[in-house]
């Protein structure tokens, strides 16, 4: 079990939106993680479970008026499959109720309507997005790891619904490539009908393009013109890339000291499903897995690099921000002022590798280097995966 900082979020007073995109572990979060007393699930069909007890929802309706008199926690999970009434019911209801109510649900749109402004529920619940699961919570979950290994692999486990699928003792990445080639897929499509979007040509494409290291969406246009008869343009992809966003499925980073942002895909294991398609077409095609294995190898330091800023990051209560000319890594950014700068390898570095960073690097904020091995030099702070850790404890 990977512990979820998010639980002490979740546990305040008050009642509670718990949104994000599909499979992040929020059905998990609240019933393993979460005390509570009753736990409904409402199915696609209009069906509320209780346990093993199928009700309607007149009747699921008298049972909750009831049980919001009482102290104790209550969740209604995808309960945006409820008809419209409910939420009328629980704003009618909310002066007079002793109970925690938790509610969960899959998309996040559903967030934003029930914090539009006549939403029955603004101010009267408090929503908390449910994303990957966060470095610094990933790596105590990987506690009993060698260090170094817990961070080559942490990046994948991030994405929860993968854990059932490896053995984090004896990780293969062959596991993660069978297990995404059709889960992916399948979760994508979940995530735009969520969204009630359709998951379109120019979606994929867009996908695709991020998976090959096309950030800005001038090379993401670029790329996706060559696959249509009508030339697009950076503006158009910005567009997708919103939506993305909001889903998400995308992440950026802001590119230090300007208003211009890089993009990528979020998830490792998504980025590394439409890379291996785009690359091989696996999906409906059967590759040698020696070869595919070979591909999501150059993926791997991409990944290593960015989770282990996202964890250096946390620790500094810092966010991270990209230089392109000169390239940097890493710039942490807190309060709008660098506090530090940051080279990551996942294997040796060089004396001759920090000194190029230390020339490229802005004069503020630390100078760190982050490697299995390298020199001493004066003015670096040095770690090695156990240091990270060390750090983190």
């Amino acid at each position: 079990m990977i512990p979820r900082s998010e639980v002490q979020e979740i546990e305040k007073p008050g009642w509670v939106l718990l949104f994000g995109r599909r499979k992040t572990g929020k059905t998990y979060i609240v019933k393993h993680m979460v005390k509570h007393e009753n736990y409904f699930f409402v199915t696609r069909g209009g069906l509320i479970l209780e346990h093993d007890e199928q009700l309607s929802y007149p009747v699921f309706e008298e049972r909750i008026k009831n049980l919001l008199l009482k102290d104790i926690t209550v969740v209604v999970d995808e309960f945006q499959r409820l008809p419209g009434r409910f939420l009328d019911l629980l704003h009618y209801q909310s002066p007079e109720s002793r109970a925690k109510l938790i509610l969960v649900g899959s998309s996040l749109s559903v967030a934003r309507k029930l914090m539009e402004k006549r939403s029955p529920l603004l101010g009267i619940v408090r929503p908390v997005r449910i994303g990957l699961i966060r470095p610094a919570d990933v790596i105590r979950g990987l506690s009993n790891l060698e260090p170094e290994l817990a961070l080559k692999i942490a990046p994948y486990i991030r994405d929860p619904w993968i854990i059932r699928f490896v053995n984090p003792a004896n990780f293969r990445i062959s596991e993660v490539i069978n297990a995404i080639r059709f889960n992916v897929p399948a979760l994508i499509g979940e995530v735009f009908s969520e969204e009630e979007r359709n998951l379109t040509d120019r979606y994929e494409l867009v996908m695709r393009a991020l998976s090959l290291g096309n950030s800005s969406p001038g090379e993401i246009a670029g790329y996706i013109s060559g696959f249509i008869e009508k030339e697009l343009r950076s503006q158009d992809v910005k567009s997708y890339l919103a939506n993305l966003l909001r889903m998400g499925i995308a992440s950026r980073i802001r590119l230090t000291g300007r208003k211009r942002y890089i993009y990528g895909i979020e998830s490792p294991l998504i980025d590394l499903f439409y890379y291996l398609d785009t690359k091989l077409g696996y999906y409906e095609v059967d590759v040698p897995m020696d070869e595919l294995e070979n591909l999501a190898s150059v993926k791997e330091g991409v990944y290593f690099e960015r989770f282990v800023l996202d964890l250096i990051a946390s620790i500094y209560g810092a966010r991270v921000q990209r230089s392109i000319e000169p390239e940097i890594d890493g710039i942490l950014v807190k309060r709008g002022r660098i506090v530090a700068s940051v080279e990551v390898k996942m294997g040796s570095i060089s004396r001759e590798e920090i000194t190029s960073f230390l020339n490229k690097a802005p004069r503020e904020g630390k100078k760190i280097v982050v490697a299995r091995e390298g020199p001493s030099v004066d003015g670096v702070s040095f770690f090695t995966p156990s240091d990270i850790l060390s750090l983190l404890r």
